[in-house]
């Protein structure tokens, strides 16, 4: 499969000087030709506020920026899989169980280490 790629590419490269030629030769008879100059389209002032717009390269305005973020959000919220309201109970308690707990393991090792320090203080005076 290598060797048939290996050939095609060996063939273009054959040809490829042959079609350069004929390029060439193609755009020296077209320079000799005289172009006639193109006409332009005419300018409207949609088409030149927009022309300005984009040489400038300035952001849009506030209210199309605007509008385009909320239908972005509005596009977002409308794949968002939301929870049932049995899903939304769980969550809700795991959510305050987790609270307690962690409320309950920071009292105990603030307690802890307050009465370690008592202790060392008290050993030493």
């Amino acid at each position: 499969m290598a060797n048939k790629k290996n050939k095609k590419k060996a063939q273009q490269k054959s040809s490829q000087p042959a079609a350069a030629a004929a390029a060439d030769a193609k755009v020296d008879s077209k320079k000799a030709v005289a172009k006639k100059p193109e006409a332009k389209p005419k300018a409207t002032k949609e088409n030149s506020k927009a022309a300005k717009a984009k040489k400038k390269g300035e952001k849009p305005g506030l209210l199309t920026r605007a509008k385009k973020y909320l239908g972005s959000i509005r596009s977002e919220m409308r794949r968002v899989t939301w929870p049932s309201k049995k899903e939304l109970i769980n969550y809700s308690v795991a959510v305050c169980v987790s609270l307690v707990v962690v409320g309950v393991v920071i009292f105990v090792l603030d307690m802890a280490i307050g009465e370690g320090l008592a202790l060392v203080a008290g050993l030493r005076g």
